[in-house]
């Protein structure tokens, strides 16, 4: 009997970069816990932001080493739950009585939050769940529903963006009804489009765009605001794209299954 399982270390260079994030993930959950303070929930979010950019490189290295396998399939679940369920989760559960005191700083509003909360990361667990289960049946050129990834990126950007701001206790609520709001969409069918090649130029010079944009903002933690703006619009303009073009498609399904029932209908 073999002691560890063997296999090609061309594995791993993504499974690492998997882990990286999964770390970065558990880093953000102990300074929002074990801390609270404002300096370490900025620095918890940043990290969020930072798993994010590694989110999208393991993906990309494990198809060009061919190092793809079930494990890593996986292991990017388990770490896609810490980094973009857990760590947004801890963030909010700790940032919101600070930005609203007088709303989350006391029963039933802390109650309220801790609800929220929780049910956040369960449906950030059953939308990687059901991710696993349906990958392979489901339209290979959209997710169903939001995508972890995109959340907890999203929550991240939006807290760093109410402190650079320093908004109000008001958008401190609204950012609690945000977390509400993703954590309906990471469970509903809602098709968001998957970034990839595609034939429009101007479509590839936009994508490319932004990669770069996230790729040096994100590092340098600049611009919150503006990186939580992009990714909302993008976002929004996905789930509208997504939906009519699976309108029209089902559309001409139907006029096209109309069309072969026509002769018969004749005869």
């Amino acid at each position: 009997m073999k002691l560890f399982d063997s296999f090609s270390p061309r594995y791993l260079v993504p499974n690492g970069v998997t882990c990286c994030s999964m770390v970065l993930g558990f880093a953000s959950i102990r300074l929002s816990l074990a801390y609270g303070d404002a300096t370490s929930l900025v620095t918890a979010a940043w990290l969020v932001m930072y798993a994010v950019l590694l989110d999208k490189v393991d993906g990309f290295l494990a198809r060009r080493l061919k190092a793809t396998s079930l494990i890593g399939v996986q292991l990017d679940s388990f770490s896609d739950f810490v980094t973009f369920g857990l760590a947004p989760a801890a963030l909010l559960s700790r940032a919101l009585p600070l930005l609203a005191p007088a709303t989350f700083g006391g029963a039933p509003g802390s109650t309220i939050l801790i609800a929220v909360v929780a049910a956040y990361a369960l449906a950030a667990a059953l939308r990687l769940a059901k991710f696993n289960v349906t990958t392979a049946v489901d339209d290979p050129r959209f997710f169903r529903g939001l995508p972890s990834t995109s959340s907890g990126g999203l929550l991240a950007s939006a807290f760093l963006a109410h402190r650079e701001l320093q908004l109000g206790a008001g958008a401190a609520i609204g950012l609690f009804a945000w977390m509400c709001v993703n954590a309906v969409l990471m469970v509903s069918n809602l098709p968001q489009p998957k970034l990839g090649p595609t034939k429009s130029k101007a479509t590839k010079a936009l994508q490319l765009s932004l990669v770069v944009l996230a790729y040096t903002l994100i590092p340098l933690r600049k611009f919150p605001v503006f990186l939580v703006s992009v990714a909302t619009l993008v976002s929004l303009f996905g789930f509208v794209h997504g939906v009519l073009v699976q309108r029209r498609e089902a559309r001409d399904h139907a006029d096209h299954g109309d069309d072969v029932d026509a002769p018969l209908l004749s005869k």
